[in-house]
């Protein structure tokens, strides 16, 4: 079915090593008239040569290719054409594999057991530059950005020195600056010393968000 004039042609590129599931997408989008299928590939390499000849609005992406993860071959057409929006299509709904579509560039990530109209809606979705997400992967999205800052809190406190998170660590406690001078054998001008440093380190300004940061990274690394 071909597009109106005044509809904005999706240009769309399948990259999957299955040929049956491509028969099956190009028959799936066959009825919608903004969407074009320009291509095919069944690896990595064809997929990436594929980007550079069509030039595509969006690569569909399988994550399991026989030369190159998907992972791999997202973060490389993002490189390559950084233009093209990249659609993972996928039966993995593993978080693991989630975080690093995502990390990779990928602005969607949807599981092949949708119908042709929740595929359809992503594709036009992500042409306009919105990220798309399984709906059936909601609550890992939750537990990403949960983790996501967690990580930030260690990565965070990894830049002060073992003195200074003895500190922190104290502060987190809740003792005052004499009480962690007594514990460190420090005098109470040199801890706040190590606080004035340690606020900077930190970007913060008071002694209840480094204590929060305290508590939060310790919540991924455990007792």
């Amino acid at each position: 079915m071909n597009a109106s004039p005044s509809t904005r042609l999706i240009r769309v590129l399948l990259i999957d090593d299955s040929p049956i599931i491509r028969l099956g997408l190009r028959s799936a989008l066959e009825d919608c008239p903004d969407i074009q299928i320009v291509g095919e590939a069944g690896s990595s390499a064809e997929g990436l040569a594929a980007v550079a000849k069509h030039k595509p609005d969006i690569a569909l992406l399988d994550l399991h290719l026989p030369d190159k993860d998907g992972v791999t071959t997202c973060r490389e057409i993002k490189k390559s054409r950084p233009q093209t929006q990249v659609l993972i299509l996928t039966s993995s709904s593993h978080e693991r594999n989630l975080q690093e579509a995502m990390s990779a560039g990928a602005l969607g990530y949807l599981l092949k057991d949708n119908n042709a109209a929740t595929l359809a809606s992503a594709l036009r979705s992500v042409a306009g530059g919105q990220p798309v997400l399984d709906p059936s992967l909601a609550g890992q999205v939750l537990n990403l950005v949960k983790h996501r800052g967690e990580k930030t809190a260690a990565a965070k406190l990894s830049q002060l020195s073992p003195q200074e998170r003895r500190v922190v660590a104290l502060l987190a406690d809740g003792l005052t600056n004499k009480e962690i001078g007594d514990r460190l054998g420090l005098t109470e001008k040199t801890v706040k010393n190590y606080l004035a440093t340690i606020f900077t380190k930190l970007d913060i300004t008071r002694r209840s968000q480094a204590a929060a940061l305290y508590v939060e990274a310790a919540r991924i690394d455990g007792p």
